[in-house]
């Protein structure tokens, strides 16, 4: 190979990844609107239960008042998020 054959080379794939980054840049996130309105939604509902449960939780009250945690605080914690 010559050195001009290695430069078109080279060219060939800059020209190759532009064309993927215009691709991706280009593509919408949701389908439609529709499906974005759904998915984000669901995302609020689920939130709003993560929430709710965790100010219901009795068990995360009380590691919220304690001062000092030891490993079973924080397994209990990790537990009561789940």
């Amino acid at each position: 190979m010559n050195k001009k054959q290695f430069l078109n080379t080279y060219k060939k794939i800059d020209s190759l990844n532009q064309e993927r980054a215009e691709n991706t840049q280009n593509r919408a996130i949701y389908r439609s609107e529709h499906d974005e309105r759904l998915i984000k939604d669901f995302h609020y509902a689920k939130f709003q239960k993560n929430l709710h449960n965790a100010q219901q939780s009795n068990a995360l009250k009380e590691l919220l008042e304690k001062d000092n945690w030891n490993e079973e605080d924080t397994e209990k914690l990790l537990n009561s998020l789940r």
